[in-house]
């Protein structure tokens, strides 16, 4: 994601995500300049933008792409309600043939799977009293994570690296319980 700051009516950038954030540590930019980035629509005020960039920090600790939280972040903060609160945000190891990882997401109220292809995204909506079981396989050819809903249903995520796989697995007992 290129970010860009306007600082005394001059642009700056672009940046990504952690150039800013060190930027900002450093004293360059404070937080009533300005922030643009693809998606935000219009300039807005740093602070009011940061408060997501910081929320988003905590999700990605087992390596996830800050671009790719980002983006997730940014769809599913549209289709959940304001008393759901986003976890954590899992995304499979980069591949050759697809423009984006299919996504997992936490919430405290489902699990939201993206799934992409040269078609766009398809949200798979799973509410957890409808989950039945959750597991995690390690294998020769990769990883999987696997949900077993109520009408016998197996959902499947392969290529999740390991850390994320059992954070993921974790989240999804502990919400099940």
């Amino acid at each position: 994601m290129e970010i860009f700051v306007s600082k005394e009516n001059e642009q700056h950038g672009p940046y990504d995500t952690e150039q800013l954030l060190a930027m900002l540590n450093e004293g360059h930019f404070n937080r009533r300049d300005l922030i643009y980035y693809d998606g935000l629509g219009e300039w807005k005020p740093l602070d009011e933008v940061f408060e997501v960039e910081e929320a988003l920090m905590h999700f990605m600790d087992e390596g996830q792409e800050t671009e790719v939280v980002v983006d997730v972040y940014q769809q599913v903060t549209q289709l959940i309600s304001s008393h759901e609160e986003i976890f954590y945000i899992a995304h499979q190891k980069r591949k050759l043939m697809k423009t984006k990882p299919d996504c997992v997401v936490v919430t405290n109220e489902r699990l939201i799977i993206i799934r992409q292809s040269l078609g766009g995204s398809r949200v798979e909506d799973h509410q957890w009293k409808d989950i039945i079981s959750v597991e995690m396989k390690e294998g020769l050819m990769g990883t999987t994570f696997s949900v077993l809903d109520r009408n016998d249903h197996i959902i499947q995520i392969d290529d999740l690296p390991k850390a994320q796989l059992e954070k993921v697995c974790r989240l999804a007992q502990e919400m099940r319980a």
